[in-house]
């Protein structure tokens, strides 16, 4: 299970049931804290602990399919899009990546607007990129194969698929070039 120290999180640590309950300004509160603090840059290692620590407290809440159907389509994407791609700690972007499997596993609903495409593209960069760093790309693989099923899902219950979101032929090329080499799964 994953742990988190609620006494260090400087934001409500509200259980996923309470979260989902939450009123629209409550909840939009809530949001803006969490963005703020996940776009703040680490300038030493309480910093990054601290930011840590809030990403473990996402992945718990992350497991709630209404709450992870709201934090997806919330300005919160866009910010773990942009904190796996600049994060200077190589523990944040795992565990970055590991919150946005747990959302596209649990959400119960993708909105078109959810920069999907651009997460996809990004993991499958930073696969590629570090190739041979086995540890990082079993951090990273599970979300990029959860955002890949989502995607075919969410366009398997649409009647007319329009094709919202792009996947990248070099998407599946990694995802089979992994598959290829046997790399063997597990949740950072």
């Amino acid at each position: 299970p994953v742990r988190f120290d609620f006494k260090t999180l400087h934001i409500p640590t509200y259980s996923a049931e309470k979260l989902s309950s939450l009123k629209d300004m409550d909840w939009n509160d809530f949001l803006q804290r969490v963005c703020s603090l996940l776009d703040s840059i680490e300038k030493n290692t309480g910093a990054a602990r601290s930011k840590l620590n809030l990403l473990y407290y996402l992945c718990t809440v992350a497991v709630h399919k209404e709450v992870a159907s709201r934090l997806i389509s919330s300005q919160l994407f866009p910010i773990l899009i942009q904190q796996l791609r600049a994060a200077a700690n190589w523990d944040i972007r795992a565990k970055v990546a590991r919150v946005i499997g747990l959302l596209a596993l649990h959400t119960s609903e993708l909105g078109e607007n959810v920069p999907v495409s651009e997460a996809i593209i990004l993991l499958t960069e930073l696969i590629r990129e570090n190739f041979r760093n086995s540890k990082l790309k079993q951090c990273l693989l599970p979300a990029l194969g959860e955002l890949l099923y989502l995607i075919a899902s969410e366009e398997e219950k649409r009647e007319h698929s329009r094709e919202c979101w792009i996947v990248p032929s070099a998407a599946y090329t990694v995802l089979m070039r992994c598959l290829r080499e046997g790399v063997r799964l597990f949740h950072c």
